[in-house]
C-alpha cells in the first residue's frame, strides 16, 4: 500500500513537473512572438508569467527585464537583471544593462562598479559617462573629472558631459578649467541661459570680470531671472570691469525696489566717484551713514572723495575717524593710487 502511494506521488509529481514546463515554454514562446510584433507590455507580461513558472529561468528574466526597460519600469529592470546575473554572471549584455539601470534610478555607487565592470567586457558605450556623472552625484568631483574627460573624447557632442564637467572643475577650484567646458557647452547649447548665468559667476570667481559681464548679459538676453542676487553680482561685475556707467544704472535699479541696501548704496558711491560725479558719490555714503551711523568704510570714502574735490584736511579727518573705528581701513590710506590720489 506504502508502495502504491509513493507511486502515485512520483507520477503526481512528474505530471506538475511536465506541467509546469510546458506553461513555461507556452509563455516563453508567447513573449517571444509579441516582442516580434513589437507588444512590448503583452512581451512584458509573458514573459512576468513565464518567470512565475521557473524564477530561475535565464531567458524569462531576460524577456522580462529588457521588457520592462523598455517599457520604462526601470526599478523592475534593475532587479530582473541583477536576478539573471546571479545565473549568468559574465553576461556581458546583462552587466551593460545593469549599469544603465542603476544609473537612470539613481543607485549610483552601483552604477559606477556595474559601468566598470562592463568596461572590461567593453560592452556599451558610454560607461565613462556613466562612472563619471555617478561619481559627481556622490560628491567624489576628482574621480567625476577623470571619466567624464574620457566621455568627452570618445564623444565631444554631448552638451551634458561639457558641462558636467564644468561644474566639477568649479567644485575643485580649477576656475579657467571649468569655464574652458562651460563655453563648450554653451557652443552645443546656445540657448541655456542657466549654463551662460553659471560661466558668468566662474569668470567672477576668476576673477575676470570682463567676462563675467559678457556672459550675464547673455544669460539676461536669454531671460535668466533678474533677481536681486543676480542683479547685484552684476554690479560686482560691472564695477571689476570698469563699466561704471553700467554699473550705477543697475545699482539705482536695485535701490529703487530697496533704497537701504547697504552695499548697493556702497557700489553707487564707488561708480559716482569713479565717473568723477564726487558729490553724488558723497551722496550715497552719506545715506549709509543715515542708515547706520558704524559704517566707516562710508565715513573712509568720503573723505577720500573730499580729498579727490582738494578739501584735504577735511577729508584726512573723515579718513582718520574711519581708520580709529576700523583699524583695517589704514592699508587703503596707504594705498590712495587705487582712488587716484
Amino acid at each position: 500500500m506504502t508502495k502504491l502511494v509513493m507511486t502515485m506521488i512520483c507520477f503526481i509529481s512528474i505530471a506538475i513537473c511536465h506541467g509546469q514546463s510546458d506553461s513555461l515554454n507556452f509563455y516563453l514562446k508567447k513573449g517571444q512572438e509579441a516582442i516580434s510584433t513589437a507588444q512590448t507590455l503583452q512581451a512584458y507580461q509573458y514573459y512576468k508569467q513565464a518567470t512565475s513558472f521557473d524564477s530561475r529561468n535565464p531567458v524569462a528574466l531576460r524577456g522580462m527585464a529588457n521588457s520592462a526597460s523598455e517599457l520604462k519600469y526601470y526599478a523592475i529592470a534593475r532587479e530582473t537583471f541583477k536576478k539573471l546575473l546571479e545565473l549568468t554572471p559574465n553576461d556581458p549584455a546583462a552587466v551593460g544593462q545593469l549599469a544603465q539601470m542603476n544609473f537612470i534610478t539613481h543607485q549610483w555607487t552601483d552604477a559606477i562598479d556595474m559601468a566598470k565592470r562592463a568596461n572590461t567586457f567593453s560592452s556599451g558605450t558610454n560607461n565613462d559617462w556613466i562612472i563619471g556623472k555617478s561619481y559627481y552625484e556622490t560628491g567624489e568631483f576628482g574621480s567625476a573629472a577623470v571619466y567624464l574627460e574620457k566621455a568627452w573624447k570618445k564623444d565631444s557632442s554631448n552638451a551634458e558631459t561639457a558641462f558636467t564637467l564644468a561644474r566639477s572643475y568649479v567644485e575643485l577650484g580649477q576656475y579657467p578649467k571649468a569655464t574652458e567646458f562651460y563655453e563648450r557647452a554653451l557652443r552645443l547649447a546656445p540657448d541655456n541661459e542657466v549654463w551662460m548665468y553659471e560661466v558668468a559667476m566662474t569668470y567672477s570667481a576668476i576673477p575676470d570680470e570682463v567676462k563675467a559681464v559678457i556672459w550675464f548679459e547673455k544669460a539676461i538676453g536669454k531671460g535668466y531671472p533678474r533677481t536681486r542676487e543676480v542683479m547685484g553680482s552684476m554690479v560686482i561685475s560691472y564695477m571689476g570691469a570698469k563699466a561704471y556707467d553700467k554699473c550705477l544704472k543697475l545699482t539705482n535699479e536695485i535701490l529703487a525696489a530697496k533704497p537701504d541696501d547697504l552695499e548697493m548704496l556702497y557700489m553707487g558711491g564707488e561708480a559716482s566717484y569713479r565717473l568723477g560725479k564726487l558729490q553724488d558719490a558723497i551722496n550715497y555714503w552719506e545715506k549709509m551713514l543715515t542708515i547706520d551711523k558704524n559704517q566707516s568704510r562710508a565715513i573712509f570714502m568720503i573723505g577720500i572723495a573730499y580729498i579727490k574735490s582738494g578739501e584735504n584736511s577735511k577729508g584726512e579727518s573723515l579718513c582718520d575717524k574711519a581708520i580709529a573705528m576700523d583699524p583695517s581701513l589704514a592699508s587703503l590710506k596707504n594705498n590712495r593710487s587705487q582712488f587716484g590720489l
